[in-house]
């Protein structure tokens, strides 16, 4: 059985500087959309190579903060990586997602 594993995606770049401008922790995140982009292919060819399915965990600033807010996380790693998770379960309860290609 392939292993279900989300990553955290921008649709775009003027998303992504939104995206860093709430993140507690943006110094840890590549300076550009571009550098971004360039991790996530190489992470998503992993990935897929290795026989698992990528989906996009779509992370839109304005309703990531609340999502994060009622759940108890930060608008940080620890709060990418849970709402990351949470879009797995829900993939692997309803099979919606939008799988990287």
């Amino acid at each position: 059985m392939n292993d279900v594993i989300g990553v955290a995606w921008y649709k775009d770049e003027p998303t992504y500087r939104r995206a860093l401008a709430i993140f507690s922790d943006a110094e840890n995140m590549p300076g550009s959309y571009e550098d971004w982009k360039a991790i996530v292919d190489k992470q998503c060819e992993l990935i897929k190579g290795s026989g698992n399915i990528a989906i996009r965990a779509d992370i839109d600033p304005e309703t990531f903060t609340s999502w994060c807010a009622s759940h108890g996380h930060e608008a940080n790693s620890r709060g990418r990586t849970a709402f990351v998770n949470h879009v797995e379960l829900e993939y692997q309860k309803t099979g919606k997602a939008t799988v990287i290609e």
